[in-house]
């Protein structure tokens, strides 16, 4: 990975990128617009991200929600939290509260603002003991930077604290789902009337979308909302009579955001089987009278000509008999009027007829002075066979009753679910997939897509996933992937539909088998190898350590001493030529790796293979040089002269691994690593990189017959140096174990789980790492690493001892035994060297890549001096300017620890500038220290800064507050303006150490 006089450039260069980013500020993830900046706003990661104040702590006995809050004890401490923030744009910032007992009445929380500006706002609460939200918006002026969230507890009660937010003013808030509808049905319309919503700004309209239920296209009608209405009414006309109609309501909000849908089922009614119930024949025929005066009349009807009229004191009207369904359901209604000073309703009811029994429905009707309509679902009886509809006026006064319907009504499902999806099967499975089957489901509502639910037999909780619906498509097969080998499972399959609406499940079961190398010749060793790793993923890793190839067993031998016990992995390379006898070189790495391997290493090797246009004895330049797009064509393409050319180089490395082979060693063979950027000649060229792999698979599998090798794809982590890894995945057919290289210590979620999703239950590893992984963040989000390899003297240039030696003393760490001497323990030591400047051979480069400049300060320049020294041949000379912006720095990452030490020291021979020299060091768990001294004079000083002069800058937040020299990640120095002047200077620095104070322990 690396050249031999350290990091590369590109690395370097990307260490400078990370830190520009973080030097001043310690930001939040980016976000998209409308999300949180807070990274941790509910403490469910602890106090992570939050700077405190005496003794608040993190809870379990409260919380708004999560499982976690914020206690803070009465007049004990606080807390704050801040954001970088852009003038101009509105923010919202709000927090949740609650105070643990009453006998507040009022409590604070304040915004601070600041940067150039600076000031606060505050969020002002009542003291009640339930949950309370507050929260304001706030518009950053010009010089404004950030903002902060910033309590204290001077109340004499605890409160908790929990789910604060500061966010861009972007509405991302759903508005309140409308109130249930009541529906009024005709045989051709559907009324719905609802409650209105509510939303943080503003509800813009209401979505009405319905369909007949047995159909699958919806159709969408808006309703405007209204701030003045309450309830809204919105008719649903030209539909078909006798049919069912699913129907879903949400709000939407001026930002287009929904609400969670309000579904149901309605059903509009079949045709009159009252005849002339509208009376528009001008006589009441075919009805019968059935006592006293009934007539048809022409005044104040409802609708049409006619209304038939009933005389007071008990005249009465029926209709004749209309045939009734067994079971079926009945809509029915009316519209009356009362001429009565006292309106007397009128007594109207549904006679079902089963054989000679009659059951009498009584038909609720108000009394009314005007015309009101009565309607009422009836249910017959299962033997119902005829019904007749029957009108009585008992009052003094003449009754009007007009528009008289009886309707069938179509069945209601009984469930708003669809159905359960048929056919559920899986098939073709094998060690970490399996192939499903199924058929379509319907229902109501259709089908929005299919959930699968699938769990070890053993375990507890489920992994759920989403498969989308297709159009038109009656069957479906889906490939579920990502399970673990020899395991049996179970799977559970629903339809969901387009509102909320859910399935009960369709059940399967699948058994996976053993996982088998792509090589389908694979030796029974390379077999056991890929079981042994496929044996810890998600429960432990293994520990590696890679070698470089001319001193071949340094760095694992070294690991061993350090920690007391061998690594599992060892790691070397077919590398470039360095001088020397580099056939001889190769062949001591392959006798090494042959010991290793019978030793019970596994044994993992890498190929920095030099362009196939260079001579043999090209070296790092090549590796890392550039080939044109026809080059890199004609590399991949059989019968040209730069085939033939790789063809060459590939089969000389054949030889060396078909040593391997007939020793009985497998290899995890790791070709054309991060070839997701432009870091090798290889790079950056997808599908010509997929070629070159597949040919070198074909070649060394069918050619050369070696099948001892698994097969490793490595990529580089996703920096904003190299690109998305997918488009050069080779597939599953060529590739067993997906890594990934990892420095910087940017061990990010979002890597590994799009590796971990792209190799569909494959081994995943890390491939290459500078920094060691921390072993609990593995097992807690990252558990599916099945190793480790660190790049062999990054194992002590970026790590400290201890946090070395915790890693393979972890739990979770597999090794290749003890070496029986215990973990190395370092004598006590008087100081600690941080950097005299005589390990860089004369070279400014080996220099710069070691300190970097912070690129989001102002301009400066590090080279070696050999005639400003404190002792021996170099120090470091620092050009730098300052201005706008006012400071300029330089880094180096550390990895170091320095037990016992008091103050920091160095040799220093001052500009007279009186600016400001800044001390700075970065502890491993990113807590920040800082201390200054005036730039005065020329003349040259012997600075120690003790620790207690140190203190964390404004900036920097977490940790514990105090200082822990046991494990430094980095070390700095920052130029600012201080008292003096804009401009540029120079300073010379040497014998840079953490010491002991005189007099101390």
């Amino acid at each position: 990975m690396a050249a031999r006089t350290g990091k590369i450039w590109f690395h370097s260069l990307l260490a400078i990128a990370l830190f520009a980013a973080s030097i001043f500020w310690s930001p939040a993830l980016s976000r998209a617009a409308g999300e949180n900046l807070l990274g941790n706003p509910g403490f469910e990661a602890g106090d992570a991200g939050w700077e405190k104040w005496g003794s608040p702590a993190v809870s379990i006995a409260e919380k708004h929600s999560g499982a976690k809050s914020l206690l803070v004890k009465r007049n004990t401490g606080g807390a704050s939290a801040a954001v970088p923030v852009t003038p101009g744009k509105t923010y919202r910032v709000g927090l949740w509260v609650k105070f643990a007992a009453t006998g507040v009445t009022s409590a604070a929380v304040d915004m601070d603002y600041f940067g150039s500006q600076q000031g606060k706002e505050r969020l002002t609460f009542s003291g009640s003991t339930s949950w309370e939200y507050r929260q304001l918006l706030y518009t950053p002026a010009p010089g404004v930077s950030y903002v902060r969230l910033s309590f204290w507890n001077g109340t004499a009660k605890d409160y908790y604290i929990d789910d604060a937010v500061i966010r861009e003013n972007v509405d991302i808030e759903r508005p309140t789902a409308p109130g249930a509808w009541q529906a009024t049905a005709e045989p051709e319309s559907l009324t719905l009337t609802w409650a209105g919503s509510t939303d943080d700004m503003a509800v813009q309209s209401y979505e009405l979308s319905y369909k007949k239920s047995d159909v699958p296209g919806w159709s969408t009608i808006s309703v405007p909302h209204q701030e003045t209405v309450t309830h809204y009414t919105y008719t649903l006309d030209q539909l078909q009579p006798y049919s069912v109609y699913a129907v879903m309501l949400r709000a939407k909000d001026t930002a287009g955001n929904t609400s969670e849908a309000v579904m149901g089922l309605e059903a509009t009614p079949g045709n009159n089987l009252v005849l002339n119930g509208d009376f528009e024949a001008g006589g009441i025929a075919p009805w019968v009278t059935v006592a006293g005066t009934v007539q048809t009349a022409t005044y104040d009807t409802y609708g049409g000509q006619y209304a038939l009229q009933l005389s007071g004191g008990g005249a009465a009207i029926r209709t004749e008999e209309m045939e009734a369904d067994e079971g079926g359901a009945y809509l029915v209604s009316f519209w009356s009027r009362s001429d009565a000073a006292a309106p007397q309703a009128p007594t109207v009811s549904l006679a079902v007829y089963s054989g000679s029994a009659e059951t009498v429905y009584p038909l609720a009707a108000a009394p009314s002075a005007v015309w009101s309509r009565s309607r009422q679902l009836i249910k017959a009886g299962t033997d119902a066979v005829s019904m007749t509809l029957r009108a009585e006026n008992n009052g003094a006064a003449e009754l009007m009753l007009d528009e008289v319907f009886v309707g069938r009504l179509p069945a209601l499902p009984g469930d708003l679910a669809p159905e359960v999806p048929a056919g559920f099967t899986a098939t073709g499975v094998d060690g970490v997939s399996a192939d499903l089957e199924w058929q379509a489901a319907d229902g109501p509502f259709g089908v929005r897509e299919y959930k699968l639910s699938y769990k070890p037999v053993s375990a507890s909780g489920w992994s759920t996933l989403t498969v989308p619906y297709v159009a038109g498509q009656t069957a479906y097969s889906y490939k579920l992937e990502g399970l673990v080998p020899e395991t049996a499972y179970e799977l559970e399959l629903r339809a969901v539909s387009e509102g909320t609406a859910i399935s009960a499940p369709a059940a399967a079961t699948a058994a996976t088998g053993t996982m088998e190398p792509v090589n389908p010749n694979a030796s029974a060793a390379a077999a056991a190898l890929l079981d042994r790793l496929y044996a810890t993923v998600g429960h432990a890793v293994y520990t590696g350590q890679h070698n470089y190839y001319e001193a071949p067993g340094e760095w694992y031998d070294t690991a061993a001493e350090l920690t007391g016990y061998y690594p599992s992995l060892w790691g070397s390379d077919f590398a470039y030529y360095i001088g020397g006898d580099m056939a001889a070189l190769r062949q001591g790495m392959i006798d090494e790796a042959i010991a290793q391997g019978q030793a019970g290493a596994m044994v993992t090797l890498t190929y920095h293979q030099i362009r196939p246009s260079d001579p043999a004895t090209s070296g790092w330049e090549s590796v890392t040089g550039d080939v044109t797009p026809a080059q890199m064509a004609d590399i991949v393409t059989p019968g040209t002269a730069l085939y033939a050319a790789w063809l060459a180089q590939v089969d000389e490395v054949a030889g060396y691994l078909a040593q391997l082979r007939d020793a009985g060693i497998p290899v995890l063979w790791r070709p054309y690593h991060e070839m997701n950027a432009e870091f090798f000649w290889w790079g950056a060229r997808p599908e010509l990189f997929r070629q070159l792999w597949h040919n070198m698979y074909d070649r060394f599998t069918n050619e050369h017959g070696l099948n001892n090798l698994l097969w490793v794809w490595s990529p580089n982590a996703e920096s904003s140096w190299a690109y998305d890894s997918q488009p050069y995945y080779p597939g599953h057919d060529e590739v067993d174990v997906l890594a990934m290289d990892i420095y910087n210590n940017d061990f990010r979620d979002s890597y590994y789980n799009k590796l971990n999703k792209l190799s569909g239950g494959r081994v995943i590893a890390v491939g290459e790492n500078g920094e060691l992984p921390d072993m609990e963040m593995l097992r807690e989000k990252q558990p599916r690493y099945a190793y480790f390899m660190t790049w062999s003297n990054y194992l002590t240039d970026k790590n400290s001892l201890s946090a070395i030696q915790a890693v393979y003393s972890h739990p979770r760490a597999i090794n290749n035994g003890e070496t029986g001497n215990g973990p190395y323990v370092p004598p006590p030591q008087d100081s600690y060297l941080i950097d005299d400047f005589e390990g860089y051979g004369g070279s400014n480069g080996s220099l710069r890549a070691k300190w970097q400049r912070n690129v989001s300060g102002n301009a400066g320049t590090v080279t070696l001096d050999t005639y400003h020294v404190s002792e021996g041949a170099y120090s470091l000379k620092l050009d730098y300017t300052v201005g706008n912006p006012g400071y300029a720095g330089f880094y180096r990452s550390m990895g170091k620890e320095w037990p016992g030490m008091e103050a920091i020291s160095f040799w220093l021979t001052p500009d007279g500038s009186n600016r400001q020299l800044a001390v700075q060091f970065h502890e491993t768990n990113g807590e920040v220290w800082e201390a200054s001294l005036r730039l005065q004079g020329t003349v040259p000083v012997q600075v120690t800064l003790p620790f207690s002069a140190f203190v964390r800058p404004g900036w920097s937040s977490g940790g514990n507050g105090i200082i822990d020299p046991g494990s430094i990640k980095e070390f700095a120095f920052y130029i600012a303006q201080g008292s003096g002047t804009q401009g540029s200077g120079t300073l010379f620095i040497d014998d840079v150490k953490a010491v002991k104070l005189p007099g101390g322990s």
